[in-house]
């Protein structure tokens, strides 16, 4: 009986002390033995918030990474808020295997097929593309940015035209799962030139993108509304039918693989936009700020009395949230989808992004996500603060920007300062000595 009786105590305790230990470690508590530390005192936990000091600004985003990206965006769109874009790419096309054309081969026709299932903007604009053949190289290896003007490694002349209107198809469950094609007939002289090339220059990619460099496709500007399509990156093809003394109908595929040089461009126009006259400017008086990707709009955020908790190391930061507002009304959301997730990154000494230290811990600790019921995008910079606070950071500022800027359409529009909402901070600190 007596063993039973220590086993049973001995039970209970290790359950109080586990009870005190997971309460203790609640998220957001780190003054957890605190007091145990000799000489240090808790006095108590304060909030602050501050909505008054921070500033918003928007800056164009010009060199934004855009080589090998998810999707390849064609069009022209007129956003009535965010102006024209137009979106082209230039790909490498690869052999996935050796095509061993035979001597009597002649061409039927060739054909570039891109297939697409996600649409931004209108289903009723026409759109003219124009394919150029490529007259300089892509190198796989490299790192593109915006502000390379890939289309001067296209020839002048066009290989292929044609019009569409994009589709937005669905099946039986209302859900967009087919895959909608454009097509482009090219140029016979074009895909003669393709059966010419040396089979020996056929035995590795590497020799044969040496001599056909890939393919440059481009979208006409429109005047007004418009659509960008996501055409999948790997989905692209060239489909070369031909004919031989032995057969009628045969057919070889140029692919863009993953092994593939796939570089995006993105032209804006933004001298219709309501936000242009502040573009580019730390003085803005506009009650909103903009987030745009494809090497469009990013917004700088500023908080200055983040430095005045600087040196204050008798400061635990419990909790610091900093919050944006949407504006639903200017996004327009059913008829423009906004991101699902905004990135916060602070601004270096050498005025480059960098993503927080909170972002380090979690993604769902960090934030960004949109939340419908509030309406609001919501960071946590809990550890970033403490930075400050200790000075292993300087309080330089933050860039709000869209996390996938190189292969999606989808923006939004944020109250910024002087607004009825503008953005907040929220801090829960301890105070101890």
């Amino acid at each position: 009986m007596k063993d039973r009786y220590f086993e049973l105590k001995n039970l209970i305790g290790a359950i109080l002390l586990l009870s005190v230990l997971v309460w203790g470690c609640q998220k957001g508590d780190q003054t957890l033995g605190i007091n145990l530390l000799p000489g240090v005192k808790v006095l108590d936990t304060r909030y602050h918030q501050d909505k008054a000091s921070i500033t918003t600004s928007i800056f164009s985003d010009p060199k934004i990474r855009v080589d090998r990206p998810q999707y390849n965006l064609l069009g022209s769109f007129n956003d009535p808020l965010f102006g024209r874009t137009d979106a082209s790419f230039a790909a490498q096309f690869r052999l996935p295997y050796h095509p061993a054309y035979s001597a009597t081969a002649a061409i039927d026709s060739i054909v570039l097929r891109m297939y697409y299932k996600i649409m931004y903007g209108d289903t009723v604009s026409v759109q003219n593309v124009k394919v150029y053949e490529l007259t300089g190289d892509l190198n796989y290896n490299s790192k593109y940015l915006s502000s390379f003007n890939v289309k001067n490694l296209a020839s002048t002349e066009p290989i292929g035209t044609t019009s569409y209107i994009p589709k937005f198809r669905t099946d039986s469950t209302k859900v967009d799962t087919t895959q909608q094609i454009i097509s482009v007939r090219l140029n016979n002289s074009f895909g003669n030139s393709l059966l010419a090339i040396d089979s020996l220059d056929m035995t590795t990619n590497d020799k044969f993108v040496s001599i056909f460099k890939g393919l440059y496709i481009g979208s006409t500007p429109v005047s007004r509304r418009g659509s960008l399509v996501s055409i999948n990156a790997t989905s692209s093809m060239i489909v070369l039918y031909y004919h031989d003394a032995t057969k009628d109908t045969l057919g070889f595929a140029y692919k863009v693989s993953a092994n593939s040089a796939n570089v995006a461009s993105y032209a804006h126009d933004y001298t219709l936009a309501r936000f242009y006259p502040n573009l580019d400017k730390v003085d803005n008086p506009d009650s909103l700020i903009y987030i745009q990707p494809t090497g469009g709009i990013r917004s700088k955020i500023l908080l200055p009395n983040l430095s005045n908790w600087k040196d204050s190391t008798n400061y635990i930061i419990n909790k610091a949230t900093l919050t944006f507002h949407v504006d639903t009304v200017m996004s327009d959301y059913r008829r423009y989808a906004m991101p699902t997730r905004l990135y916060l990154k602070l601004i270096n000494d050498a005025g480059e992004e960098e993503f927080p230290k909170d972002s380090e811990l979690s993604s769902a600790y960090y934030g960004g996500f949109y939340d419908a019921a509030s309406g609001t995008y919501s960071f946590n910079i809990a550890q970033h603060l403490q930075q400050l606070i200790v000075g292993t950071i300087k309080n330089n500022g933050f860039y709000l920007v869209h996390p996938d800027r190189n292969n999606n359409a989808e923006r939004v529009v944020l109250k910024g300062m002087n607004s009825s909402k503008p953005a907040e901070l929220n801090v829960t600190y301890t105070r101890y000595k």
